[in-house]
């Protein structure tokens, strides 16, 4: 038995392929059989679609000048900060913060 082309098949009548289909079918084992059918039933189910939320902007550091004897310093944040504090604006956002 050897391969033919898509071309080949297409221009295989309906009942001819339903044949070869069938005839195949009989002499494939049952676990075969079961994979199969089990993909085609799954096949046909709807996809579930995944909404992605956009990520906000992060940067390294953040910087905040702060009045001090008259004059302003620089402060930085470190990486811990920066987290706890999207952390605090996420629930915040979500309502979900706990009193104390």
């Amino acid at each position: 038995m050897k391969l033919l082309t898509l071309k080949q098949y297409m221009n295989m009548s309906k009942p001819a392929l339903i044949r070869k289909i069938m005839k195949t079918l009989k002499v494939m084992p049952k676990a075969k059989l079961a994979r199969l059918c089990y993909n085609i039933t799954k096949s046909k189910l709807p996809r579930l679609k995944v909404i992605k939320r956009k990520a906000l902007p992060r940067r390294k550091t953040k910087r905040i000048f702060i009045k001090k004897d008259d004059r302003y310093v620089m402060k930085k944040f470190s990486r811990k900060q920066l987290a706890a504090q999207r952390l605090f604006a996420k629930r915040a956002r979500a309502g979900t913060l706990r009193r104390r």
